[in-house]
C-alpha cells in the first residue's frame, strides 16, 4: 500500500499531473520511494496485515514486545512447540505487549510463535501529509533534474545566446548543490510528526 496518491500530490502542489503519462509515472516512483523511507525510518509496515506470523527469541521475563504496531488481535501463541490459551497463559497488553500469566517466558532462541493482526487499515492524517509532502519534494526535483539536464546547481537558464547560471560551486556540502539525488528524503520535522510510529527495539 502507498501512503498517499497522484491526487494527494496534486492537490498540496495545486497543478495537474495525472494527466500527463510521464509526470504521472514520476509523481507515483516519488510515492513509492516515500513511503517505503517512512517505513524504514518507523521500522514498521504499518498497514494492515492479517494473522502475520512471526517467531521471536525470548530472554525470558513476563512480557514479550510484539515488533508492529498497533496489534489489533493476537490469533495464536506456542511456546517450545506448545500451543497456549488466551487469558489462561497470556494476555496482551497497550503497546503490542504481551503478558505471560503466572509465569515467565521460556528463554529460547527462535521458540515463541505468535500470530497476529497488526497496523492500520485507514492510515492516519498526519501520516498521509509526511507522505504527500515527501513525495511531492522528489517529485519537484525529478522536474527541476529534467529542466537542467541533470546538471545540479543550476538557478536559471536563458534561449537567445544560450546563458546558464549555477548556485555557490564552493559549496559542495549544499544539497541543492550536489542536485536532487543528495536531498533528504525526510526533513527533520517530518520525523518528528512520525516519532509516533517508530518501533524501538526492546
Amino acid at each position: 500500500m502507498d501512503f498517499c496518491t497522484v491526487t494527494d500530490i496534486e492537490n498540496f502542489l495545486q497543478l495537474t499531473i495525472h494527466t500527463d503519462p510521464v509526470k504521472n509515472a514520476s509523481a507515483l516512483r516519488a510515492i513509492k520511494e516515500a513511503t517505503e523511507a517512512i517505513k524504514n525510518w518507523c521500522h514498521q509496515v504499518i498497514e494492515r496485515v492479517t494473522n502475520e506470523v512471526i517467531t521471536l527469541d525470548c530472554k525470558g521475563g513476563y512480557r514479550i514486545f510484539l515488533p508492529e504496531l498497533p496489534v489489533i488481535s493476537v490469533t495464536a501463541v506456542t511456546e517450545n512447540s506448545v500451543g497456549l490459551t488466551a487469558t489462561t497463559d497470556y494476555k496482551l497488553a497497550q503497546y503490542g505487549v504481551l503478558y505471560r500469566v503466572d509465569d515467565d517466558w521460556a528463554v529460547g532462541v527462535q521458540n515463541i510463535v505468535v500470530v497476529y493482526t497488526h497496523g492500520y487499515a485507514v492510515l492516519p492524517d498526519d501520516l498521509v501529509g509526511v507522505c504527500t509532502r515527501a513525495a511531492a519534494r522528489a517529485f519537484q526535483a525529478g522536474l527541476r533534474a529534467a529542466e537542467t539536464a541533470g546538471v545540479p546547481g543550476v538557478q536559471s537558464l536563458s534561449l537567445g545566446d544560450y546563458s546558464v547560471s549555477y548556485g555557490a560551486a564552493g559549496d559542495t556540502t549544499a544539497e541543492g548543490v550536489m542536485g536532487a539525488s543528495a536531498a533528504r528524503m525526510l526533513l527533520l520535522s517530518e520525523k518528528d510528526a512520525l516519532a509516533r510510529y517508530r518501533y524501538i527495539a526492546q
